[in-house]
């Protein structure tokens, strides 16, 4: 039995070890597919018969129904078919999310991160973006990379900003992967290694001086150096006595003609509408460039109701 137990441990940790590093699922729950009443309603709000519509979705919504909450949000939020009531949009939106409507998700999010006829409350904000991000939105991805980096609603982390806005860019977000070329080349760097020492240069010794050979039975000739001979001192020759210039006749003053006038340097040809700022403004040496805006949040306004 101690045998089994083990072996099923044993199995348990290579089955982990084996998992995928992390498996986002779709965009949205498995919904159950659409009631002819459902369609009723799509068919009126098509229409422009937003009072048919509300009338239709609203039973549906308070059946427990994600998509017909999310579509009765939707028109209490925007006034459509019946009176503008945010709190109220709020509630299905959130009740809809809790079901794992991805869709829903994102909107409460924005509702909240908005102040959109409720108080604001970017915590609040940040837990419905991360809810949908888990669902693979790349909306809700990339705007929950924004709160991790500005530290908006969530304590500031740029490695979990640079994480979700790499899945938002994985998704097909241009703005994540915008975002993504900014902020890696201004990550640091690896530290630069020890400089070794410059080796040293040996030189080699000077050769012996040669000795002397003598033949046998003779002493060494000794070289006595010849003294220098002595130099006479140098005396300077004395200055010849100034001179009385002789005067000299006036002479007629010589009229110069004026130079020939030059030629003015030929004008720089403009183009036609003036010189463009943008192209003809050289950087000055020492010049830092600009920092790059700080991100900002994406709402792309998803005002249509869920259709499946």
């Amino acid at each position: 039995m101690a045998m089994l137990f083990a072996a099923a441990l044993l199995w348990g940790a290579a089955a982990v070890h084996a998992a995928p590093v992390q498996i986002l699922p779709g965009p949205t729950v498995n919904l159950p597919p659409p009631s002819e009443l459902f369609q009723k309603g799509v068919a009126a709000y098509d229409k422009g018969d937003f009072p048919e519509a509300f009338k239709i979705w609203l039973p549906l919504a308070q059946k427990g129904d994600p998509a017909a909450m999310r579509n009765v949000a939707l028109m209490l939020r925007k006034g459509e078919g019946t009176a503008r009531d945010p709190k109220r949009a709020l509630w299905f939106y959130e009740e809809a999310g809790s079901k794992g409507f991805g869709l829903a998700q994102v909107n409460a999010a924005f509702m909240h991160l908005e102040g959109d006829g409720v108080p604001k409350n970017l915590e609040a904000a940040a837990f419905w973006f991360h809810s949908a991000a888990l669902a693979g939105s790349p909306i809700a991805q990339y705007n929950l990379a924004v709160m991790y980096e500005r530290g908006t609603g969530v304590k500031k982390d740029v490695a979990r900003a640079l994480g979700w806005y790499a899945l938002a860019a994985r998704a097909g977000s241009k703005s994540a992967l915008d975002r993504l070329s900014v902020l890696v080349p201004a990550l640091e760097g690896p530290k630069a290694p020890e400089r070794t020492e410059k080796p040293k240069v040996e030189t080699a010794p000077p050769p012996p001086q040669a000795a002397l050979q003598v033949p046998n039975g003779q002493a060494p000739t000794q070289i006595v150096p010849t003294p220098a001979p002595p130099v006479a001192p140098t005396v300077a020759p004395a200055a010849p006595e100034p001179s009385i210039p002789a005067p000299v006749a006036p002479q007629q003053p010589v009229q110069e003609t004026p130079p020939a006038a030059q030629s003015a340097p030929p004008a720089v040809e403009e183009p036609e509408g003036g010189t463009d700022p943008e192209t003809t403004t050289v950087p000055q040496e020492g010049q830092v460039a600009p920092e790059p805006l700080p991100p900002v949040f994406q709402n792309p306004e998803m005002s249509e109701p869920y259709k499946f």
